[in-house]
């Protein structure tokens, strides 16, 4: 359980780092903090991953239901 845990810390440490690395390079080119957060915020925003697998699930659903012709 202890290697599992190393290998969590070891994910978050890295998606720190990486959104470390985005805020800087936003900055760096002329980025203000506000807009940088925004353009985080659409694109890894929880919401909009639990909206894609509700689309992927229906579509799934509408596909076993669709008759064969």
């Amino acid at each position: 359980m202890k290697k599992g845990w190393r290998v969590i810390l070891v994910i978050v440490l890295v998606a720190i780092l990486l959104g470390a690395v985005c805020v800087g390079v936003g900055l760096m080119t002329g980025g203000d903090m506000p807009r940088i957060l925004e353009v985080m915020d659409d694109r890894y925003h929880p919401a909009v991953y639990y909206e894609y697998a509700g689309d992927v699930f229906e579509a799934i659903t509408d596909a076993i239901q669709a008759p064969v012709a």
